[in-house]
């Protein structure tokens, strides 16, 4: 089995700029818009659950040096 290879902020949100940046050209057409429309929610799924572990991680560092 492949590891899962973790990706930083800025790599994941460069991904969705570029997949926004496509929905926002003429090149759209309607199967390629379906696959990443879905990428798009999938990649901001993962983003959203990189910045909880962050925010929790900044809540731990500030609890502790209280």
């Amino acid at each position: 089995m492949a590891k899962e290879t973790k990706r930083d902020y800025q790599a994941m949100d460069a991904e969705l700029a570029e997949i926004i940046d496509w929905f926002e050209s003429d090149k759209v057409n309607l199967d390629e818009a379906i696959v990443k429309y879905e990428k798009a929610l999938a990649l901001i799924a993962e983003i959203e659950k990189y910045l909880k572990t962050a925010e929790n991680k900044i809540k731990k560092i500030t609890t502790k040096y209280k």
